[in-house]
């Protein structure tokens, strides 16, 4: 697996990458480019969104094979930091940062008070003319989302990764 997406984000922060990334590849969803990446101290989920034709943002699956074969939603009691989530639209690229917490929060994995999702869309903040539930959406996944570009991409880095540069 290639790692665009993940391998982008690092080109835009090369500061970044001196924590030295190691990823260990998650053969389930290998279609969002999956898999579990050591940032740092830091265990983060990652995976590639995938635009829909048909509605806006994106999808992406984020379950795992269970004994016996089905599939089941990540739990919250996992050793994750949480959750990198890579969108790109034609030139647009950014990445929503989800933590435990936030995941907990929006019903993303499965805790003691929510069943968890096997997958779920995404809204960057370039998506607009959402209907109501989707703009829902958009507000409470807001807070882990970051536009990228390479004039924006230094500042946005040293702020948010302060403690990995």
């Amino acid at each position: 697996m290639n790692f665009h997406a993940f391998k982008r984000f690092f080109d835009l922060a090369p500061a970044l990458a001196a924590a030295q990334p190691v990823i260990e590849v998650e053969e389930q969803n290998s279609d969002y480019e999956s898999g579990v990446a050591r940032i740092g101290n830091e265990l983060w989920r990652i995976r590639t969104a995938r635009i829909t034709p048909t509605k806006p943002g994106a999808f992406v699956a984020v379950w795992k094979r269970g004994e016996g074969g089905s599939t089941r939603p990540f739990t919250a009691d996992e050793s994750m930091s949480g959750l990198l989530v890579f969108v790109e639209d034609q030139d647009r690229f950014g990445y929503f940062q989800f933590t435990k917490t936030h995941l907990i929060s929006l019903g993303y994995v499965s805790s003691d008070v929510h069943p968890g999702k096997r997958g779920f869309r995404v809204y960057p903040a370039w998506c607009t003319d959402l209907n109501p539930q989707a703009s829902r959406t958009q507000r409470a996944q807001g807070p882990a989302f970051s536009e990228l570009s390479p004039t924006t991409a230094r500042d946005h880095f040293s702020a948010r990764w302060a403690a990995l540069i």
